[in-house]
C-alpha cells in the first residue's frame, strides 16, 4: 500500500516543482491524487506542469474527479486524462462520486446511467474507475458504500474507492463490507472528523477516531489490499501560517499514520 496526498486549488499558490519538492521530503507520500476546476485555464495549466513534475520524480498520479459535469465537457477533460496515462506509462486511477437525487433509487440509475455513456468515449482501458461511498451531510441522504454495490458488482469497468473517512464520520462499521466489494476496492480513501460539522481533518495520534483509523489499516492488511490509500485532508484543517506549512504538517501527518503499514 502507497501514500498519497490529495490536493486541489488550495495547494495552487506555490508551484507544482515546489510541491513534488515537499512530497519528496516525506518519508512515505507517493504520489497525489488532484482534483481541478476543468473551467479554470490556471488549474489545467497547474495539472499539466504538476504530471511533468510527478513523471520526473517517479510519483504517482491519481484524479478526483466530478460526476457532475456536462457529459460532453467530461469527455473532453478525459481525454485529456488518457494523454496523461500514455505518458506515464499506466492507467490513471479516477474516483467519482455518485450522483445525488432525492431518491436512491434514482441516484443510482442517474449514475449507473452517467458511467455507462461515459463509457462508450472514453478508452477504459487507460482508466481505473472507481465509485466511491458518502457519508450523508447537511440533512442530505447519500449513496454508502452498501447503495453502491449493485453499480459495482455489476459492471466489471467500475471499482470501488472504499472512503472510510466517510464510513468513520457517520456509520462506523468499517469491517461490515461484502466480501465481493472488498474485492473491488482499488482506491481507499482516509481522514477523520471532529464529531460535529468538520469532516477531512488531519490524523494524529491522539485523535478520538484513532484506534478505528488503525483497525481499518489492519482489515486492510488482512485482506491483501495493495492498491494506494489517499489522505484526504482539508488543507485549511493542517497547522501552519502558510500553505507550504501547512503541506509539510500535511505530510507529518501521512508519514505518522504510514508507519502503521508501510
Amino acid at each position: 500500500m502507497k501514500s498519497i496526498i490529495s490536493i486541489n486549488n488550495k495547494f495552487m499558490e506555490i508551484s507544482p516543482k515546489k510541491l513534488v519538492e515537499l512530497i519528496k521530503g516525506s518519508k512515505y507520500t507517493k504520489g497525489v491524487e488532484i482534483y481541478v476546476n476543468i473551467d479554470s485555464d490556471f488549474e489545467l495549466k497547474y495539472l499539466d506542469d504538476l504530471v511533468f513534475e510527478l513523471k520526473n520524480n517517479d510519483l504517482i498520479l491519481q484524479i478526483h474527479g466530478n460526476i457532475e459535469l456536462e457529459m460532453n465537457s467530461q469527455i473532453n477533460y478525459l481525454k485529456k486524462i488518457e494523454s496523461y496515462s500514455d505518458y506515464l506509462g499506466y492507467p490513471i486511477t479516477l474516483t467519482l462520486h455518485t450522483i445525488y437525487d432525492e431518491d436512491q433509487k434514482v441516484s443510482l440509475e442517474k449514475t449507473t446511467n452517467y458511467m455507462c455513456e461515459l463509457f462508450e468515449y472514453i478508452d477504459s482501458s487507460k482508466f481505473i474507475f472507481c465509485i466511491e461511498n458518502l457519508n450523508d451531510i447537511k440533512d442530505l441522504d447519500r449513496l454508502n458504500k452498501s447503495d453502491i454495490e449493485p453499480l459495482v458488482l455489476n459492471d466489471e469497468r467500475i471499482y470501488f474507492t472504499y472512503d472510510m473517512g466517510h464510513e468513520i464520520a457517520d456509520y462506523g462499521s468499517i469491517t461490515d463490507l461484502d466480501i465481493y466489494m472488498i474485492d473491488e476496492i482499488r482506491n481507499v480513501h482516509i481522514h477523520t472528523n471532529d464529531g460535529i460539522n468538520n469532516d477531512h481533518i488531519p490524523i494524529y495520534r491522539n485523535d478520538k477516531n484513532w484506534d478505528k483509523i488503525i483497525k481499518s489499516l489492519t482489515f486492510l492488511i488482512v485482506n491483501h489490499y495493495k492498491y494506494n490509500i489517499v489522505y484526504e485532508y482539508g488543507l485549511d484543517f493542517c497547522s501552519g501560517n502558510t500553505v507550504e506549512e501547512k503541506i509539510k504538517d500535511y505530510l507529518f501527518s501521512i508519514d505518522l499514520v504510514s508507519e502503521k503499514y508501510v
